[in-house]
């Protein structure tokens, strides 16, 4: 685990990473870092947007957890 730094920086927060954290996540400055969110709450860095098929499954996950949901909407 690696503790990060948050700074604001005018009305945003930054966080600083670390070099062997920044080696290790494949990013320099001006480079990209995504958040995933799992379903239990985690929060994951990732260097690479999600692939379409990711982000397709995680659509369908979500339609059939609220299935009866997007029933009762569409009556």
């Amino acid at each position: 685990m690696v503790a990060l730094k948050v700074t604001k920086i005018g009305d945003d927060v930054a966080v600083v990473l670390t070099q062997a954290l920044s080696e290790a996540l494949g990013v320099a400055e001006g480079g990209t870092l995504y958040a995933e969110q799992s379903e239990d709450g985690a929060v994951t860095l990732v260097a690479q947007e999600p692939s379409f098929e990711t982000r397709r499954a995680r659509g369908r996950a979500f339609i059939a957890r609220y299935q009866k949901t997007f029933e009762a909407l569409a009556k």
